[in-house]
């Protein structure tokens, strides 16, 4: 299994190292949650000055294969979301929102397959397990008044 810890420095490396085209850093908030409902609880606490926001949800784990052969499959998820006023929101500013958080999600896609690909990173053992079938960027609407995407990977570790 992936230790917690492991996944908590990644998550405060990408804060750290994702900067936009201003050279500013992509995320303003971050968090390790553990279920819907205390990322619920999180939301409601955030601000839209807070924007955008990386939060990560504490693995699943899954038991596969079998006796010798037998490996852990890491589920891992992030959400990259902004806090959303409605009042005088328009189509347009609606569909920007998702624009402009797919691309933060877009280069924490990247950084993690450059990590992996990077022989001498901190995380390559971490990031070795890294299934890239596996990567899913779904979109997430109004939840708790707040929009972007879900990020989705799984890693494969020994048992």
């Amino acid at each position: 299994m992936l230790p917690i810890n492991r996944l908590l420095e990644y998550q405060a490396e990408l804060v750290a190292s994702l900067l936009d085209d201003k050279n500013k850093k992509m995320f303003n908030y971050s968090a390790m949650v553990i279920d819907d409902s205390e990322l619920a609880n999180h939301l409601k606490e955030r601000v839209e000055g807070d924007n955008t926001f990386l939060i990560s949800i504490v693995p699943e784990f899954h038991m596969k294969g079998e006796e010798n052969n037998s490996k852990w499959d890491n589920v891992l998820a992030f959400f990259i979301l902004d806090k959303t006023d409605y009042s005088g929101l328009t189509k347009d500013s609606f569909i920007n929102i998702f624009s402009t958080t797919q691309v933060k999600a877009q280069a924490i896609v990247d950084k993690l397959l450059s990590d992996k690909a990077d022989g001498n990173s901190m995380f390559c053992g971490f990031l070795s397990w890294l299934d890239e079938n596996s990567i899913s960027v779904t979109p997430v609407w109004h939840k708790n008044e707040c929009n972007g995407w879900m990020l989705q990977i799984n890693l494969d570790t020994l048992a």
